[in-house]
């Protein structure tokens, strides 16, 4: 869409955790649409986080939703355009919704079913991956770096085909139990909105950070994570 406004607007993408404007608005989930330096769509508005389904452009894998939300964000470039003023959506003051894993039933590629409940008792790890996605595949790669006696690990595959998912695991062979998801593993975890989403939950499936892409120091920071959960307990 942004081609249509040839010179007269660019679009630009920003890591969550590298985002001056997120930071300023304190947005701490994806995505967050701005328009210069006003927020005009939140997070909430394109997927639920584990709160009530009250989002603009809810439900997003809707045509409709995303034709939508389109016609709005078209709409607010050409006010701004005209010299018009965009006002600033509000962002949520209820702060994070406390969320655990949910208990829906997995299947891993050796046909093998299983809840991420059973798994309690020590960290678990849920990774968001596709065939399609580079980020992803490094991702999986440094998964062999993570002690796999201090969390359990789940990667679950959307967008994919079966034939492509086994030829990447058995190249890779990450530390996990691979799971093939579906619309309605992705519905139990609300999203994910991008991948790679990476999610840290704790013994008891609290769920305590979540990643959002792939930083360079990613796999670092969730074994610092994983060395403060057994602080902690």
């Amino acid at each position: 869409m942004i081609k249509r406004y040839g010179t007269r607007a660019r679009l630009k993408v920003e890591d969550l955790g590298a985002s001056a404007l997120a930071d300023r608005f304190g947005v701490d989930k994806y995505p967050a649409i701005f328009v210069d330096e006003a927020l005009v769509a939140r997070p909430e508005d394109f997927y639920a986080w584990g709160g009530p389904e009250t989002g603009r452009y809810l439900p997003w894998n809707e045509v409709a939703s995303r034709r939508r939300f389109q016609n709005d964000l078209q709409r607010m470039i050409d006010i701004r355009l005209s010299g018009g003023n965009v006002p600033s959506v509000k962002v949520s003051a209820t702060g994070p919704v406390e969320r655990s894993l949910p208990s829906t039933t997995l299947v891993d590629l050796q046909g093998k079913r299983f809840t991420l409940a059973q798994l309690r008792g020590k960290p678990t790890i849920v990774e968001f991956w596709a065939t399609w996605c580079p980020p992803c595949l490094d991702s999986l790669k440094q998964m062999k770096k993570l002690d796999t006696s201090k969390a359990n690990i789940v990667a679950i595959a959307i967008e994919s085909d079966r034939k492509q998912v086994d030829a990447l695991i058995n190249s890779i062979k990450p530390p996990a139990r691979v799971v093939m998801g579906d619309d309605a593993i992705r519905k139990a975890f609300d999203g994910p909105p991008a991948v790679p989403t990476l999610l840290l939950a704790d013994k008891n499936g609290k769920i305590v950070r979540v990643f959002y892409g792939a930083p360079p120091d990613m796999h670092q920071q969730i074994d610092r994570a994983l060395e403060q959960l057994a602080a902690d307990s």
